[in-house]
């Protein structure tokens, strides 16, 4: 649904920008999944699992930006191996591997192929993913095998991760080359609040923010710092009301 009163109509967009992990594949379920060897010599409990989640995304927004250079494989590995150890555990190595190589494997949410679908009837879709070449090829073979990209831009190719201005400047640059596509026509759309919409904000991009399992006080703890002019649950709800223009 629309936030601003001066948001624009959908039907003037030509081209929507997919942040990936988090908005379109399952991130949160995928790496509980992938992090089962670890979980597993610990009581169960969801306590476990946020912890390891919460200390996933704090370590991999600060090797990103330490250490733009890395491949998302290599953050992986260093994630997985930082926060085994702050638990008391040295995993071996196939373990740290394979936690690295999971990423390929996340899943979809049960709304994204059909929605994705559906809004490939109206627009180029571009993913803009804080990803390596070989994942997203496999994401691309797997998980999202009956979706299809007019373009995917990475960070192994850009060079940085988001939410570096250069990825968002890459994506407006490469939208103009290729599609013709010009700034005011491209609809960022996205979960992250701090990867994504606080830089597309500052660059005076047109944003939608699918909230998917982010708390209310999540979303307020980035007010003033956002200025996302759409808001949707999922990425289904999305897809219907652009149906219904």
């Amino acid at each position: 649904m629309a936030l601003a009163p001066d948001a624009p109509p959908l039907t003037k967009f030509k081209l929507l920008a997919f942040d990936i992990f988090g908005t379109v594949i399952d991130e949160e379920i995928g790496i509980y999944k992938a992090m089962e060897p670890l979980l597993a010599r610990f009581p169960r409990s969801d306590r476990a699992k946020t912890s390891a989640f919460e200390a996933f995304l704090k370590l991999e927004a600060s090797i990103h930006e330490d250490q733009p250079g890395l491949r998302q494989r290599e953050v992986l590995s260093q994630i997985y191996t930082e926060i085994a150890n702050s638990w008391g555990v040295e995993p071996p190595q196939d373990e740290v591997e394979s936690f690295a190589e999971s990423m390929g494997e996340w899943p979809p949410y049960p709304d994204t192929v059909a929605a994705m679908q559906k809004l490939a009837e109206h627009y180029k879709l571009v993913a803009l993913s804080n990803c390596d070449r070989a994942a997203f090829s496999r994401t691309l073979s797997g998980p999202l095998k009956d979706v299809k990209f007019d373009a995917v831009y990475l960070a192994e190719d850009i060079g940085s991760y988001k939410p570096d201005r250069k990825n968002f400047e890459y994506l407006l640059s490469h939208a103009e080359k290729e599609f013709g596509v010009r700034k005011e026509e491209v609809l960022m759309v996205a979960h992250g609040l701090g990867v994504d919409h606080v830089t597309t904000k500052d660059m005076g991009i047109h944003s939608a923010f699918i909230k998917r399992r982010t708390s209310d006080e999540e979303e307020k703890a980035f007010e003033g710092k956002v200025a996302y002019q759409w808001r949707w649950e999922t990425l289904g709800d999305f897809a219907a009301d652009v149906e219904k223009q």
